[in-house]
């Protein structure tokens, strides 16, 4: 078993320590000490980083048997005698603020709304906490959230010490430990007793602003995303300077963006909404100019065009405007105007369409069509869409014409 040094001193970053066993594992050399500050993957927070003999710790976990194992580069030439240890400070405290934050925020919300924490993620960037209820509106989270913070102010001394299972029966715990013995108890004063093995600052104040960020229901429970002290300062400087720079480009005041965006909302809806009506218009004006120059083959009327450089929804829009006619068949084909496809060949696409007292099954003339000139599509007996070489649209559409006619008169 390894002596872990941050059970006693967390804000310790320099140790010695002899070396037990090294053991290749992968491209990994596998470092066991007899004692170490190193803090190993566990509790849900994440592991120290730093240096071990000069060599980069890459990862720290913890042994069945309780040994702390450092994962350091394949290659690693430990030196004889004691080795000195280095942990990463910035993401050691950094570690420290969050996992100490979530005892506060998890405790402030069991004490306002019997809201239990039931798992726990730091993350590189954030931190997580999922609540065994799902009914918490706006309203309450802020609630325990300003409690939260209310505890950090006051900087309240955390302590910890190791307890039996008697002992710890006889504490106010958070949630049962889920050791039944040897039990480190974590204690935020006159507020928080939590069994936790995990790294916490001496006191309240040390963990900065408490921020929830992100709210989701999940199931019959919530999800919590928060940061504490130095990540709550990045967040609220990464969202000073967007808005500060969306202020500037608007010329307002911050004060003001809300509404300013809501006004340029609400004018690019009207704009968005006219601009929908004219090309309507257009495309009305489009399908009546062509269903006068329409083929007439029996009682169809076959209108066959080939376009350039269209949106494919506003070549179905026409189409579904000019089949909206009865006795009508459309057959369409668009090519791409100046996409070109990265292996030089253009991409041209077949669009066949039938009113419905027409008989007959376009995606069935497509798919033909396709097999012929070479091309896939799909779609359905009144309206099929597909694709060939831009190069062959005009005989797929010369084909298409010529099996319709067989269609048709049969």
């Amino acid at each position: 078993m390894t002596e872990r040094l941050y059970y006693a001193d967390p804000y310790r970053t320099h140790f010695r320590a002899r070396l037990v066993e090294a053991q290749p594992t992968g491209d990994r050399l596998a470092v066991v000490l007899d004692r170490s500050a190193f803090y190993p993957t566990g509790g849900g927070q994440p592991h120290d980083i730093g240096t071990l003999a000069g060599y980069p710790v890459l990862e720290v976990v913890e042994r069945a048997d309780s040994a702390i194992v450092h994962m350091l580069p394949a290659g690693s030439v430990l030196p004889e005698g004691e080795l000195e240890g280095v942990i990463d400070w910035p993401r050691r405290f950094d570690h420290m603020q969050q996992h100490t934050g979530q005892h506060i925020l998890s405790q402030a919300l069991v004490q306002l709304f019997q809201a239990d924490t039931v798992g726990f993620h730091l993350s590189q960037s954030y931190s997580t906490i999922d609540l065994n209820r799902n009914d918490l509106g706006e309203e309450e989270i802020a609630r325990g959230e300003a409690l939260a913070n209310q505890i950090v102010f006051e900087d309240r001394p955390v302590s910890w010490r190791w307890v039996n299972a008697e002992e710890a029966r006889q504490l106010p715990l958070r949630k049962p430990p889920a050791v039944h013995d040897h039990i480190r108890i974590v204690h935020i004063e006159g507020f928080d007793w939590s069994a936790c093995g995990g790294t916490h600052v001496a006191r309240t104040g040390a963990v900065g602003i408490i921020k929830v960020t992100h709210v989701e229901r999940r199931g019959a429970e919530t999800r919590l995303t928060f940061l504490c002290g130095g990540r709550a300062l990045q967040h609220y400087t990464a969202l000073h300077t967007l808005t500060s720079r969306m202020a500037r480009q608007l010329t307002v005041a911050v004060e003001e963006l809300p509404e300013v965006v809501q006004r340029l909302q609400d004018e690019a809806r009207r704009e968005r909404k006219a601009r929908e009506q004219l090309q309507g218009a257009l495309i009305e004006h489009e399908a009546a100019a062509l269903m006068s120059q329409a083929l007439q083959i029996g009682t169809v009327r076959v209108i066959a065009q080939r376009l350039t450089g269209r949106a494919p929804q506003e070549v179905r829009q026409l189409a579904s405007r000019i089949t909206a006619h009865p006795g009508s068949v459309v057959l369409f084909g668009l090519a791409p105007g100046s996409e070109v496809e990265p292996a030089g060949r253009s991409k041209g696409q077949l669009f066949f369409a039938r009113a419905e007292n027409v008989t007959g099954d376009m995606r069935a003339l497509l798919q033909e069509v396709c097999r012929e000139v070479g091309g896939s599509g799909g779609g359905s007996s009144t309206m099929a869409q597909g694709g060939c070489d831009a190069t062959r649209l005009t005989e797929a559409l010369e084909r298409a014409q010529t099996l319709l006619r067989q269609w048709l008169a049969s």
